[in-house]
């Protein structure tokens, strides 16, 4: 499978999505990254960075050889996809190795509920090294994840769009089993913490996080060609919900002047 066939939705190219969730956070930013900054306790310019990274990050699931055999279906063979939340968020926590913060944290959790507006929903959190297994998403005997052809040269071209070259950056084949099975170890208790203020802190955090990114999916999507569904949120849906006041101030304004 050609690399110029790697697609987000029919006949939409990765790379198009998250150059179009990009520029939604762009407009967006302004407005947000003072209330972040006092919300996870570090400056604007790293809160930026991970926010990037988990916009970045978030579909890259959609390279699997499974979800790009999916989408790549006529429309009237399509079922249900595999999943592909899952194998986001363990790049996004390899971002920074060692120096995990709570942004790190939340941008996982983020991408982890992304369509699911729930961190347990479809065993994303409980037990997503098993999920990857059964639905495909992994090499046979093995503990590496099956990629489409072409999928790492989509991901390099996505990652140009902010750093331009500049970095050192993990390869898709940084992500494997234990990876994901490690994630969701550290998630749970991040997400669990006994201490019942922070507690409190991380979901607030988590949700900030999660809000930015759904709100950049959706008017990234929105762009698509009426035509052209996607397995989450296809345009016909899209039209239907931005009758709603709740998403028509998110793909219309209210969060920009």
């Amino acid at each position: 499978m050609p690399s110029f066939l790697i697609w987000s939705a029919p006949e939409e190219p990765y790379e198009a999505h998250i150059k179009h969730c990009l520029e939604a956070w762009t407009r967006l930013k302004n407005r947000m990254l003072f209330t972040l900054s006092r919300l996870f306790e570090t400056k604007k310019e790293d809160v930026d960075r991970i926010i990037e990274m988990t916009i970045l990050s978030h579909d890259i699931g959609k390279l699997s050889f499974r979800w790009q055999e999916y989408i790549h279906l006529p429309k009237d063979k399509r079922k249900k996809p595999p999943p592909h939340a899952t194998l986001g968020a363990p790049y996004l926590f390899s971002v920074d190795d060692d120096a995990k913060t709570d942004l790190h944290f939340a941008g996982a959790l983020a991408i982890l509920m992304h369509h699911t507006d729930s961190g347990l929903a479809q065993g994303n959190l409980e037990h997503p090294a098993e999920d990857a297994v059964l639905r495909g998403l992994v090499e046979y005997g093995t503990e590496k994840i099956r990629w489409a052809e072409g999928a790492e040269s989509a991901f390099q071209r996505s990652l140009e769009f902010i750093y331009q070259g500049e970095g050192t950056f993990h390869t898709l084949e940084s992500i494997t089993l234990s990876s994901i099975e490690n994630l969701a170890k550290d998630l749970r208790m991040w997400a669990r913490c006994p201490i019942e203020v922070e507690r409190h802190k991380h979901r607030i955090q988590a949700l900030a996080v999660h809000h930015i990114l759904k709100v950049c999916d959706w008017r990234a999507a929105s762009q698509r060609p009426k035509q052209e569904p996607d397995e989450d949120e296809d345009s016909e849906r899209i039209d239907a919900r931005r009758k709603q006041s709740l998403l028509s101030v998110y793909l219309d304004g209210g969060l920009i002047v």
